[in-house]
């Protein structure tokens, strides 16, 4: 006797029931077993409380999504070759922002150099600055950081060494941009190094500065 054939099932079908095995081999796993994490991306996870043994440790993503933060370092105008000047002077930026999301965020600061020249001129300079910020984890700890954004600043040029070069003030928008390194050294707590460059308008035309700081952030 010739029974009739079963019709094959379509691919589609043993798709989906590949997928629900798939889902009740996941619902078998033992209950409170983080999952595993992996790629360039998963590093980038603040040091969580819970454990999973007596000495083990759990990572989880950040909870603290604004923070506050004081950077110092030198600030740097370009010299004309053969004029005795100073090259560098100070930086001081007081800086509050938040997140996006886990690798993106904003960033306001107040800015603040001095003890610069500029063609033989003592240079001071005031400002605001707007950032978008990126990140881009290295370790469980460290991660390399970008900005971009918008300064607001306003320059004075006083009568230093070269009476021949103009002096005053000046004011306007600019660009700035530069990356850093941020370390975690707890949950509020991170430590910062940065290297930015701003383009500000002077009585004499356009310039940039750039900066080098280390900095100090706390999350809350």
């Amino acid at each position: 006797m010739n029974f009739p054939q079963r019709p094959a099932l379509p691919r589609t079908w043993w798709m989906l029931m590949l997928c629900v095995c798939s889902q009740f081999s996941h619902a078998a796993d033992a209950p409170g077993e983080p999952p595993a994490l992996e790629g360039p991306f998963a590093s980038n996870l603040e040091y969580g409380s819970e454990a999973s043994g007596p000495n083990a440790r759990a990572w989880s993503p950040r909870q603290k999504k604004h923070h506050v933060g004081l950077s110092i370092g030198s600030a740097r105008l370009p010299c004309i070759e053969g004029m005795v000047c100073r090259r560098s002077g100070r930086a001081i930026t007081l800086y509050g922002g938040g997140e996006f999301s886990q690798r993106w965020g904003f960033e306001l600061a107040y800015m603040r150099m001095s003890n610069l020249e500029h063609v033989g001129n003592a240079v001071r300079v005031r400002g605001i600055n707007v950032n978008v910020l990126g990140e881009l984890p290295l370790g469980s700890s460290l991660s390399l950081t970008g900005r971009l954004g918008a300064n607001y600043a306003r320059t004075r040029m006083d009568l230093a060494t070269n009476p021949a070069v103009p002096t005053g003030s000046a004011q306007g928008f600019g660009l700035s941009y530069g990356v850093g390194m941020n370390w975690d050294v707890s949950e509020r707590w991170s430590a910062s190094a940065d290297l930015n460059r701003h383009d500000f308008k002077f009585v004499t035309g356009r310039d940039n500065v750039d900066t080098a700081t280390v900095g100090l952030r706390y999350r809350y």
